[in-house]
């Protein structure tokens, strides 16, 4: 956790450095940086790696517990329709167990009752764009297209083996926005990036209501349902991964 958050801290100066630098090329212009935390827990992850791998399963097999994330989204709000922002969501499972049966993973054989870890990791980064098609007082509506890129895989380490499997890939992704204002300080809001495919899908779904502690400040608190994997020849794996969050918004300019 210490380390995450030193890498989290370390990232964070460039996106900051991003917004100050951006925040004055127009008056139209509102920057804004969104740090999200919280816990999340396995609801399914399961992994086969090779031609003929072993099919396992994360949470069943090694009881994945729930863990703490952080995600940091910076960018701004153009002209009040125009959403440009980029994340940073690194996510990484650590366990250790012993398993009843043998795994082969990438051509080797992990034998059963020995002592063996798996590390599972997901980072995203992502550029998103975001038109607002319907602004009213008290509702908006916005759809656009997103730039995924995933640094992600798995590997398997005992005594006798390491066996790694990461890869960095690219996905482009559609994303829908939508919020509702209750109140001067309450509202919901919704946000979804996503694609689907023969082959696999990506979903990143957040549901959360709003506060805003003053006119530059707001909080969340939320659900976030992370989903998606891949079916490949030498690959599988999918996940179902549920968090419950917080976030603080900070907006550097309002009109």
């Amino acid at each position: 956790m210490y380390h995450l958050i030193s890498k989290f801290v370390f990232q964070s100066r460039y996106w900051i450095l991003f917004i100050c630098l951006n925040s004055n090329f127009s008056t139209n212009a509102q920057p804004f940086v969104n740090f999200e935390s919280g816990a999340f827990f396995t609801g399914i992850n399961d992994i086969r790696n090779g031609n003929n791998g072993t099919l396992f399963s994360l949470k069943n097999d090694f009881k994945t517990p729930v863990s703490a994330f952080l995600r940091l989204r910076a960018g701004y709000l153009l002209n009040g329709k125009n959403h440009f922002s980029l994340l940073y969501a690194p996510l990484k499972i650590i366990e250790t167990g012993t398993l009843e049966q043998d795994i082969l993973f990438n051509g080797k054989n992990f034998k059963a009752n020995i002592p063996i870890e798996v590390v599972y990791k997901f980072n995203s980064y992502r550029f998103t764009y975001n038109r607002r098609i319907i602004s009213k007082d008290n509702f908006n509506f916005g759809a656009g297209l997103s730039a995924k890129v995933r640094d992600a895989g798995f590997s398997l380490k005992n005594r006798e083996f390491l066996s790694e499997n990461f890869s960095i890939g690219f996905a482009p992704l559609i994303n829908l926005l939508a919020h509702w204002d209750l109140s001067q300080k309450t509202g919901i809001d919704f946000f979804v990036e996503g694609i689907a495919a023969s082959k696999g899908r990506a979903i990143d779904l957040s549901l959360s209501g709003r506060y805003s502690f003053t006119k530059n400040l707001q909080g969340n608190i939320g659900y976030r349902l992370l989903e998606g994997g891949a079916n490949g020849t030498n690959r599988y794996n999918f996940i179902q991964l549920h968090f419950a969050f917080f976030s603080l918004n900070y907006s550097f300019y309002k009109k």
